[in-house]
């Protein structure tokens, strides 16, 4: 389906203003500026950038539809930043406070805003990678990262999620079994292009969720952690059907996916395996990309728009 996360100047201000702000983790931003020749007062500089950006689009098209989405290389910039937080702790709240500062800013500066604000005001940090929300399914999901994976079966396969997620909002719960079941073969698929190097789903599930609950706050990390615990399990159950020693039944494992609620937390472990690993590459791809010498150069190219 092609996801890009194209968003609003307005989120891009109020998140580097956040990261200027942060002295909790200014030695990290330095370390990260330092890599393409910055200091750490560009954030500031950066945050001034979008915000002119921002009050100049308002200016200019007061209609919501004249509002700009910047493109994903914006949000591929930002996510950039945020990855050599990874190491910091969770992201949670920081993506929390950052989508509240920026719908009660939409909300009070946007002419005649929408009960539902779009998709451009709806950004998200998932494993400290930036990404957006899509479609009115839920309050933070799907969603479509700055960037997905490097394997073109991983981003397939994602993609396809997303949609099927898109879709399964628009039908009427209870959902026939197969509507809502087909998330764990999907879910435990992508937990394997995921990890590849895994002996099996149940591995790679495993090693999954202890990467993310180091970066997710207490009750979520155990809450995934109790949902996942026999998720390659119940995929098996559904492709195989039988009974089998050890493995829930297939009679149970059907009736485990009817509605959202007991979706949810399925494609919400899976965004989160996956921005995880996109945090990863984007922090790890960070010195190539200096040896280069595209990364400075793109840094200011990125926020050189008029107001």
């Amino acid at each position: 389906m092609g996801l890009n996360c194209e968003l609003s100047p307005l989120v891009f201000a109020v998140l580097y203003r956040m990261l200027a702000a942060d002295s909790g983790r200014s030695e990290l931003l330095e370390d990260r500026l330092a890599e393409v020749g910055l200091e750490l007062t560009w954030l500031e500089e950066a945050a001034e950038r979008y915000e002119a950006a921002w009050q100049g689009n308002r200016r200019r098209g007061t209609e919501l539809d004249g509002l700009i989405g910047l493109t994903n290389d914006h949000s591929l910039l930002a996510s950039w930043m945020l990855a050599a937080l990874r190491g910091s702790g969770s992201s949670h709240d920081f993506g929390d406070d950052l989508r509240t500062a920026v719908t009660e800013r939409a909300l009070a500066e946007i002419a005649d805003p929408p009960a539902e604000l779009p998709s451009r005001w709806k950004p998200v940090v998932f494993g400290w990678a930036l990404g957006k929300v899509v479609g009115r399914v839920d309050h933070s999901l799907p969603v479509a990262p700055a960037m997905l994976p490097t394997d073109v079966n991983v981003r397939a396969a994602y993609e396809g999620l997303v949609e099927h997620v898109l879709h399964l909002g628009t039908l009427q719960e209870p959902w026939p079994e197969m509507i809502g079941t087909s998330t764990f073969w999907r879910g435990a698929g992508l937990a394997e292009g995921l990890l590849p190097e895994a002996r099996n789903g149940q591995d790679a599930v495993k090693r999954l969720v202890v990467e993310v609950r180091r970066i997710l706050p207490e009750h979520m990390g155990t809450l995934i952690g109790r949902h996942f615990s026999q998720f390659a399990e119940r995929r098996n159950t559904l492709s195989h059907v039988a009974d089998m020693p050890d493995r829930p039944r297939f009679v149970d494992v059907k009736e485990l996916a009817r509605d959202w609620n007991q979706v949810r937390l399925t494609i919400m472990g899976i965004t989160q395996f996956l921005c995880s690993q996109v945090a990863l590459e984007l922090k790890e791809s960070a010195s190539r990309a200096v040896r280069e010498g595209t990364w400075d150069e793109l840094v200011w190219e990125l926020v050189a728009f008029d107001d």
